[in-house]
């Protein structure tokens, strides 16, 4: 599987459901962040808290869990 990021190209993804701590996705422009803890998890969606590398930003995101990211 493989998703289409604005100013990266096509990338080998995964759905969310994947992601555990310490993962490193990447984002549109290739903005990487790495997974620092797991918030909240229910049957559909997952929270996580990460940390922007560029940036230092540290903040939370919902993903739905079938959703694909790329993942590092």
């Amino acid at each position: 599987m493989t998703i289409q990021l604005q100013s990266v190209g096509k990338v080998p993804a995964q759905p969310a459901s994947n992601i555990k701590v310490g993962t490193r996705l990447m984002w549109n422009f290739g903005s990487v962040s790495e997974v620092l803890e797991i918030v909240k998890e229910t049957a559909k969606t997952i929270t996580i808290k990460e940390k922007v590398l560029r940036s230092d930003y540290i903040g939370e995101r919902k993903l739905f869990k079938n959703r694909l990211v790329a993942i590092m």
